[in-house]
């Protein structure tokens, strides 16, 4: 679908340019809508992309349903078009990215340089206590509300990153792959945050420095004139004064600093004809050339010693130009003399607007400027060689006075509200330009304590209500999935109500899981599972998450460090839910630990044991061993304590512990159930015979699980050697009624999974069996006949074992 939407007369709807073509040829679009076909059309609340669909036009009449009359068309009506009205082009994706790492450095630095005295505290070398710098709901403490304005070195270390900042715009300007029209407006948007840094970051970090040099060389560089070419072609003259930009190109050369191509040019009247032209040029070239500036700091280490230089200079160059005059009237430096014919008047004005300039006449200064910007750049130069920060807003007012700001060039009006100390204005003016740069000059500017709040008319500060439009901005794009901890961080810095927009941004965030070509949570057969050592056992814990789970463990790092524990553990909930979708246990169980979902582990320890009723030992050890050790060995500990408190809450240590108390008798039987097997695997029966008595015994097992234990028990009652005493056989019996009694009226649930073991077992030892519902219905019955009659067997072993331990005295209750 093309980019282009246009909407009908009436507005009720739209006309999207369809590719390919939903019709061709003349009168097609007419046809194809009366067979009551129309497009609907959705739009993604998050990347703004749009989904458009053919569906059926709302008939006319209420009563009957919309019906499209012709099925067939060119072009499938199952056919699904998308398009993006707003995309973001890869280095302006860059930037964002590379200037958010800026961001976020700046929010750490101001913050660590507030130190605030603790009452009762301790003390540092300061003899201050270090306050905390975040709230409880883990905000940022604004500077305003601390200590005011950032002390000397943090506005230092602050004027360096805002350089960086500069730095990643130059690359944006110079990148390739953005439009013209980008590409302007990142230079307007360089040229303002540039300004504000001139002004408001002094390099000193006090701002008590001079001012002209530093504004000269912004203008300079945002407006570079006068054109170099030119000056050399008035050079290569015969005679250079006869060019027609002879003295207009003079002139811009002094307003914008360059006195040496000025100088060089009033040099070649030194050959002019009429002997006073020749006289007065290399006068005015000569002091044009020693004019002292402020950024020469080898000569003038200290602004007082410039200052001195300059009013020396500026006193020699009128002393001198005096004694040329010889007592002529100021404006007649050529004394109206014609020589050789010629009348040489019409230079006194071009000479004049030179010595005026000089001189620092600010009202020439106004007339020659060509715009406002070039007359603040010169007047810290010519006019007031003290200019200074303070100074600037009274200046601009005088000279706003004679030459306006054009209101039809948006990047003017901030430079201009910017010079006249208007924060606010600026800032709403850039953004009107560029979220981008209002939400970072913005947050500069708030740190630096000079956007006033204004609580009676807005509930947020200016700096938040930015900062969450610019994070609004990197959320309605087709990359927001790669941009969502660069949201995470700007909505984190804006306030509550970016902390209120975090909390819901970051629960929505993709988890990353990966996903099969359908689409669909993929699930793993039968113990097809990827994340296992050269062992056979899952790495634990966070090691197999950094392995496999980077943008999880990015994901988990986010939210610790933004204080949003409650949302983690949401988050971790929903990927244990799916990685048990998947199969992957092991896994799962350590996000329910992240989570403390108690549930959570419970619903796994019956899927392990639904593994083993389905698919055996083997499966079943494998899945346990997934799981991370550090839990299976603390549940039988947890266990054990309980019991012998009686209380049934403990004190534990950790979170994870926490959660293994809840639901701590389910998995202590996936510990002890495996040790069981794993000892029948050795060939120590008669420990395993003493953990199948305690998992009878003990309660830990589910009450579904007692028939196939009863039936894992057969081997060892029949064993040659007596494993089993009396006292445990009645415990054995006692268990055992109580499943046969029970299972007389609820077969399912006490016979179900032994039912399912030996079906298992069955289908094992013969492939050859016929699918369908019939077929299952005869393998569940023949089950449930099969579970009776080896509780049977159960029964006559536990009988035969009892005898044997009774008539050998093993134990004799008697």
């Amino acid at each position: 679908m093309s980019g282009q939407y246009e909407a009908d007369g009436q507005g009720t709807s739209a006309t999207c340019h369809l590719n390919p073509p939903a019709f061709k040829g003349r009168d097609a679009r007419s046809k194809w809508m009366s067979t009551g076909r129309t497009l609907d059309a959705a739009v993604s609340p998050t990347g703004g992309e749009i989904a458009a669909w053919v569906a059926p036009r709302p008939s006319d009449d209420a009563s009957q349903p919309p019906k499209i009359s012709e099925p067939s068309s060119s072009l499938s009506d199952r056919t699904i078009y998308f398009a993006c009205p707003s995309t973001l082009a890869a280095p302006l994706a860059n930037f964002y990215t590379d200037t958010y790492t800026l961001f976020t450095s700046l929010q750490k630095i101001v913050a660590s340089s507030i130190r605030l005295p603790i009452p009762g505290g301790g003390l540092d070398a300061g003899g201050f206590g270090v306050a905390e710098v975040w709230d409880k709901q883990g905000n940022l403490v604004g500077v305003e509300g601390l200590i005011g304005p950032p002390g000397s070195e943090t506005v230092g270390h602050m004027r360096r990153l805002v350089m960086m900042y500069l730095e990643e715009l130059l690359k944006l300007r110079e990148a390739d792959g953005i439009d013209d029209e980008l590409r302007s407006r990142y230079e307007t948007v360089y040229n303002v945050f540039q300004l504000a840094a001139t002004l408001y970051l002094p390099q000193d970090g006090r701002g008590e420095g001079l001012l002209g040099e530093e504004l000269l060389d912004w203008l300079n560089d945002v407006d570079p004139q006068p054109d170099n070419s030119q000056g050399n072609e008035i050079m290569q003259s015969r005679n250079p004064w006869e060019h027609p930009s002879f003295w207009p190109y003079i002139t811009r050369c002094i307003l914008r600093g360059f006195q040496l191509p000025a100088s060089s040019l009033l040099r070649t009247l030194q050959t002019h004809s009429h002997p006073p032209i020749a006289e007065l040029g290399p006068l005015l070239a000569a002091h044009l050339t020693l004019m002292p500036r402020s950024h020469n700091t080898t000569a003038y280490p200290l602004d007082h010693q410039f200052l001195h230089a300059h009013r020396t200079w500026l006193a020699k160059f009128r002393a001198e130009l005096a004694a040329f005059m010889g007592g002529r009237g100021r404006g007649r430096y050529l004394d109206g003399r014609k020589e050789g014919g010629e009348d040489w008047s019409a230079w006194e004005a071009d000479i004049r607007t030179v010595v005026e300039l000089m001189e620092g006449k600010s009202e020439r200064l106004l007339e020659e400027a060509a715009d406002w910007r070039e007359a603040i750049g010169a007047y810290g130069i010519l006019c007031d060689a003290g200019l200074r920060r303070d100074d600037l807003p009274n200046v601009m007012r005088k000279i706003l006075a004679k030459i306006p700001v054009d209101p039809t060039l948006v990047d003017d009006a901030i430079q201009s509200s910017l010079c006249s100390g208007d924060i606010v204005k600026a800032l709403m003016g850039c953004h009107d330009v560029d979220l981008w740069l209002a939400a970072h000059l913005g947050d500069v500017f708030d740190k630096l304590a000079l956007i006033p709040d204004d609580e009676e008319r807005f509930d947020m500060s200016l700096r938040d209500y930015f900062l969450l439009e610019y994070a609004d901005l990197l959320q309605t794009n087709p990359k927001h999935p790669l941009l969502w901890h660069v949201v995470a961080d700007y909505l984190a810095a804006a306030g509550d109500e970016g902390r209120a927009r975090l909390r819901s941004h970051i629960v929505h965030v993709g988890l990353g899981l990966e996903k099969d070509p359908k689409g669909k949570s993929r699930e793993v057969p039968n113990g097809d599972h990827r994340h296992e050592g050269p062992d056979g056992m899952d790495v634990e814990g966070e090691d197999t998450v950094e392995t496999d789970f980077q943008h999880f463990t990015e994901l988990r790092a986010v939210c610790m460090e933004l204080k949003l524990e409650e949302e983690w553990r949401t988050i971790a909930s929903i990927t244990a839910d799916r990685l048990v979708r998947r199969g992957e246990y092991g896994m799962a169980a350590t996000m329910c630990l992240q989570a403390e979902d108690g549930y959570g582990l419970s619903r796994i320890a019956e899927k392990i044991v639904d593994a083993f009723v389905q698919h055996g030992e083997e499966e079943f050890l494998r899945q346990v061993d997934t799981l991370p050790p550090s839990l299976l060995n603390s549940a039988p500990l947890a266990l054990n304590e309980m019991q012998l408190e009686g209380s049934g809450v403990l004190a534990l240590e950790s979170h994870a512990q926490t959660t293994v108390s809840v639901f701590t008798s389910r998995l202590a039987f996936l510990s002890e159930f495996r040790d069981y097997l794993l000892f029948m695997s050795q060939g120590s029966r008669d420990r395993a015979a003493a953990r199948l008595v305690n998992l009878l015994t003990s309660g830990i097992a589910p009450a579904s699980f007692w028939a196939v234990l009863l039936v894992e028990s057969i081997v060892l009652l029949e064993d040659s050697e007596i494993l089993f005493s009396s006292n445990d056989t009645f415990e054995l019996l006692r268990v055992l009624e109580e499943v046969m009694s029970n299972a007389s009226f609820a077969q399912d649930d006490y016979l179900g999974q032994l039912a399912l073991v030996l079906a298992s077992r069955r289908k094992a030892g013969n492939e050859q069996r016929g699918d369908g519902k019939a077929q299952a219905i005869l393998d569940r019955k023949q089950g449930m006949e099969d579970a009776q009659r080896k509780m049977e067997e159960v029964r006559l072993a536990l009988a035969r074992n009892l005898a044997r331990a009774l008539v050998v005295g093993f134990d004799n209750p008697f």
